[in-house]
This record gives C-alpha cells, sequence and structure tokens, in this order.
C-alpha cells in the first residue's frame, strides 16, 4: 500500500493529467503552455516538470489514459453475458457517461481535428478494431448482413457517435439523455436505413 507521500504524488499527476485534457482539448498542443496547465491544476510549473519533462510528455500520457479508459470500458461491455441488444445499450450508457464526466478528453481522443497525430488515429483505430471483431462475430451467428465491410462500417460508426455527442455536450437540453442513449444504440444496431426489425 503506497504512502502518504506516494498517494500526493499520485494525485497530483491524476490533476495534472486531467488539467493537460481540458486545456490540450481548448487549446491543442500547439496553443498550450505549460503554465495554462501548472494553474489549470492548481500546482507551480516546477512541480509540473517534476512528473513531466514537456508538454509532449503530458499530451502522451493524457492520450494513452484516455485510450485505456475508454477501451477498457468498452471490452468490459463486450464481455458481459447478455443479448446483444442489451450490450448494445450498455455500452451506449458507457459512451455517455464517460463523454458528460470526461467532455474535454472525450472530445480530445476521438477528434482527428488536430491534423494526422497519430495518438488520436490510434484511439479510433483501437475502437474501430473492437468493432470490427464484434461484426465479424454477428456475421458468424447471422446477426450481421453480408457483404458489409467491417473497417469501413466501423469507421463510421465511431465518427457518428462522436460527432453526435460533440453535438449533444454543446447544449444537453438538446436531447433527453435517454433518448440520446436509445438514438445511439439503435443507430449502432441498425444503422440509418435499416429496418429496425
Amino acid at each position: 500500500m503506497p504512502g502518504q507521500r506516494e498517494k500526493q504524488k499520485q494525485e497530483t499527476r491524476s490533476r495534472l493529467v486531467s488539467a493537460g485534457a481540458e486545456v490540450f482539448a481548448a487549446r491543442g498542443l500547439e496553443g498550450t503552455r505549460i503554465s495554462d496547465i501548472a494553474r489549470e491544476a492548481g500546482v507551480a510549473m516546477g512541480t509540473l516538470y517534476t512528473h513531466f519533462p514537456d508538454k509532449e510528455a503530458l499530451f502522451e500520457e493524457v492520450m494513452r489514459a484516455g485510450k485505456e479508459t475508454i477501451i477498457a470500458g468498452i471490452e468490459a461491455t463486450y464481455a458481459l453475458d447478455v443479448d446483444h441488444e442489451t450490450r448494445d445499450r450498455l455500452a451506449m450508457e458507457g459512451v455517455v457517461g464517460f463523454a458528460e464526466t470526461h467532455g474535454a478528453l472525450f472530445r480530445l481522443l476521438l477528434s482527428r481535428g488536430g491534423g494526422d497525430d497519430p495518438l488520436r488515429r490510434e484511439v479510433v483505430d483501437a475502437i474501430a478494431t473492437l468493432r470490427v471483431k464484434e461484426f465479424e462475430d454477428g456475421r458468424h451467428s447471422g446477426r450481421i448482413r453480408s457483404g458489409l465491410d467491417y473497417e469501413a462500417a466501423a469507421r463510421c460508426e465511431v465518427g457518428a457517435v462522436f460527432h453526435l455527442l460533440d453535438w449533444w455536450l454543446d447544449d444537453p437540453s438538446r436531447m433527453d439523455r435517454q433518448d440520446l442513449i436509445r438514438a445511439l444504440s439503435d443507430f449502432r444496431r441498425f444503422g440509418v436505413e435499416g429496418s429496425g426489425a
């Protein structure tokens, strides 16, 4: 069990990662200054430098931690012994919950507005890879139609989910939370023009 000093060190590092997510999401990597992150975290710049050598290292940590959290949540949902409809709803509840709690980090992780940043691409690629596997499993069970390009479908779905949540996060009064989850689940199960039957 870590001592008090180690616990404080971990808490400070966690605050820095959270602050980094907020500031990077608002200003981008290039527009962010170390002093902005230190101020957001409520620490001295020297404290930040004891944890991270530069803002690029902090950015990498923000992206790594966020990716691990998202992927762990998705994998946990896939591992549940429930019917497919319930799994879809639970997956979308998890995504909406993550976006509500970590809106800036959610946007940072899934936004491709940062150009060809390989860290952002990693997150989308990891989510799409999990979904492709689910499509393949669904095809073998007869749940997924033949002829579907799994890679293209997975990436369309990731983009659609991100954009709907991005729109909703700007003003959650636009749509009731449960209606949002239902819309995401229906889109995930039936696509835009699926019969829903």
